[in-house]
């Protein structure tokens, strides 16, 4: 009996501890909490909430940045794509990485321009910071209103945490 009661025990404890890391994903993203992109040389219209999309995770209270450095091999690619997705990224792990913004799909739903590019780039560099799909209230919900959530929410700061410690 003790003997059950023991594997009952180990076995709730496996499953909760799963449960912690449900939404990260350390092989999909950086293995650093830092990533760099080359400048951003787009018009202001999308320079600035791109910008503003690193200074959100670069203000959170994570070791996670986000820079610029001219020789990144790294692209960040604003272009109109056929598909109905708003931002894409390929994975950081083991690098360079790229991340498209879909201009078609975000200037077409977009009723706060900035707060939604804004929205969706710190989404996709959630995922380079090995972030996962969630339902929590999280910048990684693909159902959070893009024109008023632009930030990461506790949970984001508190899931990149488990990651990078």
């Amino acid at each position: 009996m003790k003997r059950f009661i023991c594997a009952v025990l180990i076995f709730t404890l496996l499953l909760s501890a799963n449960a912690v890391f449900a939404n990260t994903d350390p092989g999909w993203g950086s293995q650093s909490p830092n990533i760099n992109v080359p400048p951003i040389t787009y018009n202001n219209t999308w320079k600035t909430p791109m910008d503003a999309a690193a200074s959100a995770w670069n203000g959170t209270a994570t070791l996670v940045t986000v820079g610029t450095l001219s020789s990144s091999k790294n692209s960040l690619i604003v272009s109109s794509y056929s598909d109905t997705w708003y931002g894409n990224s390929s994975s950081a792990n083991p690098g360079p990485f790229t991340i498209k913004l879909n201009s078609r799909t975000i200037n077409r739903d977009a009723t706060d321009f900035a707060n939604f590019v804004q929205s969706v780039l710190v989404h996709e560099y959630g995922h380079e910071f090995c972030l996962d799909h969630t339902s929590q209230t999280s910048i990684m919900n693909d159902s959070r209103d893009r024109n008023t959530m632009k930030v990461p929410q506790p949970y984001d700061v508190s899931e990149v945490n488990t990651v990078y410690k």
